[in-house]
C-alpha cells in the first residue's frame, strides 16, 4: 500500500486526473479505495478537473466523493455543491455535504446546520450536523458563541439518547468545559460516561449561553 501511495504521489501532473480519477471507483477493497481517495485529496490542481467531470458523473458515490476532494483541497466552489448537496435524497450526499460546511462554512451557514441537527430523520446525520458545528468552531473561532448557542437549541430539541452524548461532547470540546462525557481515544465511534448526569449538567451550563 505504501508502495501504490508513493506511485499515485510521482503522478500529480493534469495528465494523470482521469486515471486516479477512475481508480476511486474500485472499492471491492476499501483501504484501497479509502488510501486512493486520500491522495487524490493532495492533488489541488485537479480541481478543475472535478468541477468538470461533476457536471456529468452519474454515480451517487462519485458525486460524494468528488465533494469530499473538493472540500478537502479548500475549493471555493466546495460550499455552494454542499448546499445543494443538503437537499438531496441520498444520505451520503447529506452527510458529505454536513461535514464539507463543517470544513468550509462561515456564520452564515450555522443555521443550516442547526436546521438538519433538529430536522434529519437519521440519527446518523443529526449527529454528523453537530459534528460539524465543532468544525466550524474549530477553523472560525471568533463565532464560537454563535455556534454554542445553536448546539444549545439541537441540544433542546433531540429526544434520542443515541445523538445527545455526541451533541453533549461537541458543546463540552468547544466551551473547553467537562461536562462529563468523553470520546473514546481509540474509536471515534465510542462515547464514555454517565448521561444522566451529563445532561443535567449539559443543561445546567447551557442556561448561562
Amino acid at each position: 500500500m505504501m508502495a501504490f501511495k508513493i506511485l499515485l504521489g510521482k503522478h500529480l501532473g493534469s495528465e494523470f486526473d482521469i486515471t486516479h480519477y477512475e481508480l476511486l471507483r474500485r472499492r471491492k477493497t476499501k483501504l484501497l479505495y479509502q488510501v486512493t481517495r486520500a491522495e487524490f485529496c493532495k492533488r489541488p490542481t485537479a480541481e478543475k478537473y472535478l468541477l468538470g467531470v461533476l457536471k456529468t458523473e452519474k454515480s451517487p458515490e462519485m458525486q460524494a466523493d468528488i465533494l469530499q476532494i473538493l472540500g478537502h483541497i479548500r475549493s471555493v466552489s466546495a460550499v455552494q455543491i454542499a448546499k445543494e448537496y443538503l437537499t438531496h435524497d441520498n444520505n451520503h450526499h447529506r452527510e458529505v455535504a454536513l461535514f464539507v460546511l463543517g470544513w468550509m462554512g462561515t456564520q452564515n451557514d450555522v443555521a443550516l446546520l442547526q436546521k438538519h441537527m433538529c430536522g434529519e430523520t437519521d440519527p446518523w446525520l443529526r449527529i454528523t450536523a453537530a459534528s460539524a458545528h465543532r468544525q466550524i468552531a474549530w477553523h472560525r473561532p471568533e463565532i464560537k458563541k454563535v455556534v454554542l448557542k445553536s448546539l444549545k437549541v439541537g441540544f433542546e430539541c433531540e429526544k434520542s439518547d443515541e445523538v445527545l452524548p455526541w451533541i453533549i461532547i461537541m458543546i463540552s470540546t468547544i466551551a473547553v468545559k467537562n461536562l462529563g462525557l468523553r470520546e473514546d481515544k481509540e474509536d471515534p465511534d465510542k462515547w464514555h460516561g454517565d448521561l444522566q448526569r451529563a445532561k443535567k449538567k449539559t443543561a445546567e451550563f447551557l442556561q448561562s449561553i
